[in-house]
């Protein structure tokens, strides 16, 4: 077990959080095929978890906009460390946001100190599997709940997690939202594919047959488009632009660090920096309630960013960073992740033109 000596880090700001960060990044070093047991550990004891859930759960009640510094930050660090607590993350929102009292009353405690974890399984109900004519995961009323069957494709961390939150529609198009032990009869978590990169956060399909949901275990529903009701309230397509704009700076930081010791960096370093302050400003001041632009516009940029970025970093590394083992080589590989991750299809297009050289 890692130790993590300090207080709950309180604020973005907190001196707290640049020790955290200064650990996970030691620890990033370490390949990025394994689970981030000691990265978690150290979330965990640092009260990360505490950030989304509300004070009069014991929460630390974080705004929008702290959160997403702090995924900035936290991203810049360890992607795949931040990956999965955003995950994990979307599950405590889901479970504050749910009028299922007894249930957030018996989970909240073990997950907002990281002893019990959760995480959520819903990419079936966005962008993953929509041009499939039946839905993946499936649930039918019984007398006591729902029976569940099929799978949701994408899960990160289900291997490390004690609950899950998942997703099904009915036969009626109607859906429902519900929380699972993974150790519950008929829930089989596959292992996580070996992706290009991030494979240590164990992302893979988690499989229900015919499993058995009472009405306890029902967070939301039925209801029409289950995730936009009181249970999806949070910082929504925020999280992910945020950890766009953290693996950026990191390869950011490199440049300027390069810089100092080759001057003719300064300009590409400073230009990259500026672009990388206007794109997070934005995302503060639309955290914040302030639409400067869209969550699409947002997202495509930091998609731009983090692409460049990454591999100017790589440039400026030359030959070693295209050693493996290099921090560069694995910010290029990881930066692909934004392309393909709850990517909506307005922000595809856009990185693609972008790529391609058309001027939209």
């Amino acid at each position: 077990m890692t130790s993590f000596d300090f207080r709950f880090i309180e604020s973005p700001d907190d001196p707290e959080l640049n020790a955290l960060c200064e650990q996970l990044r030691i620890l990033s070093t370490e390949s990025s095929d394994h689970w981030p047991a000691n990265q978690l550990e150290l979330i965990g004891q640092a009260g990360v978890y505490r950030w989304f859930v509300p004070e009069i759960y014991g929460g630390a009640q974080w705004d929008n906009a702290d959160i997403a510094s702090g995924y900035v930050r936290l991203a810049a660090a360890c992607l795949t460390t931040t990956f999965i607590i955003t995950q994990r993350a979307a599950a405590i929102r889901r479970i504050c946001g749910s009028e299922n009292v007894r249930l957030r009353e018996n989970l909240l405690p073990g997950l907002m100190t990281g002893n019990a974890c959760a995480t959520i399984g819903i990419s079936h109900l966005t962008t993953s599997h929509q041009h499939v004519s039946k839905p993946v995961l499936r649930a039918s009323e019984t007398e006591s709940g729902f029976l569940i069957d099929g799978f949701s494709p994408w899960v990160t961390g289900a291997s490390g997690a004690a609950y899950l939150v998942m997703g099904a529609q009915l036969e009626d198009g109607t859906q429902i939202l519900f929380s699972v032990p993974t150790n519950a009869s008929g829930v089989t978590v596959e292992p996580g594919f070996q992706l290009v990169s991030l494979t240590g956060s164990q992302t893979g399909p988690v499989k229900c047959d015919n499993v058995l949901i009472d009405h306890e275990q029902v967070l939301s529903g039925p209801v029409d488009n289950v995730l936009i009701t009181r249970s999806g309230s949070g910082t929504g397509g925020l999280q992910t632009s945020a950890l766009a704009i953290g693996l950026a700076q990191a390869a950011i930081d490199f440049i300027r660090d390069e810089s100092r010791k080759r001057s003719a960096l300064q300009d590409i370093y400073e230009s990259l920096l500026a672009q990388h302050s206007e794109i997070q400003e934005q995302m503060l001041k639309l955290a914040s309630g302030v639409p400067v632009c869209t969550l699409e516009q947002l997202r495509t940029d930091a998609n731009s960013l983090v692409l460049r970025a990454t591999k100017a970093a790589l440039a400026a590394a030359k030959g070693a960073g295209y050693v493996k083992g290099h921090p560069v080589g694995r910010w290029c590989q990881e930066a692909l992740f934004f392309l393909v991750w709850s990517c909506p299809q307005a922000v595809l297009d856009a990185n693609l033109c972008e790529l391609a050289g058309i001027e939209e």
